[in-house]
């Protein structure tokens, strides 16, 4: 108890200084941006979240048969699927939209192993059908803990950027297509 009558005396002792600060405009006293955000809780991925995340940032899109969304970016066609187990992966695969040009195939699988070798995304590949071979790029991530919507656009933003920036340099890098 002694340190409680020794506060008061203090509290006695020392004037109580009040002052009132007006800020010089109206938000110089409010904290940052950054320090007013909300606090974000992840939520589960359903292909519905996914689909309202990107029609919201005004992207077209349209969906699939197999709840997949398919639009075109920079005129490359890009499918935003989730896939795996419990669809707990979020896949943003792009498509070159060209067939590579046999005496091409050695140049192409140099350029996607450089890629591959000296970025971490998009994870580059090549693809052969019956109609040809093309390249395809895809952003892999696991979702099934549940996401943000800020991570969501990040994740869906990156496989697209990454994807259409391949894309560019590896068609800056072939002969111009020949038309018929």
């Amino acid at each position: 108890m002694r340190w409680r009558r020794r506060l008061d005396r203090l509290r006695r002792r020392v004037p109580e200084v009040r002052v009132r600060m007006r800020p010089a405009n109206r938000d110089a006293g409010r904290p940052g941006v950054l320090l007013r955000r909300r606090a974000e809780n992840a939520s589960p991925v359903t292909p519905r979240r996914l689909r309202e995340i990107v029609m919201a940032r005004g992207y077209h899109v349209r969906v699939e048969a197999d709840s997949s969304l398919t639009g075109l970016w920079d005129g490359y066609p890009f499918k935003l699927r989730l896939v795996g187990e419990n669809h707990s992966d979020l896949s943003v695969l792009g498509t070159w939209g060209r067939t590579v040009p046999d005496e091409m195939h050695s140049a192409v699988a140099q350029a996607v192993n450089d890629w591959n070798r000296e970025k971490i995304w998009p994870t580059v590949f090549t693809m052969s059908d019956p109609s040809g071979t093309t390249v395809r790029t895809e952003v892999h991530a696991d979702v099934g803990a549940g996401a943000t919507d800020r991570q969501l656009i990040e994740l869906v933003e990156a496989g697209l950027t990454a994807g259409v920036q391949f894309f560019q340099a590896l068609g800056g890098s072939m002969p111009p297509l020949e038309e018929p």
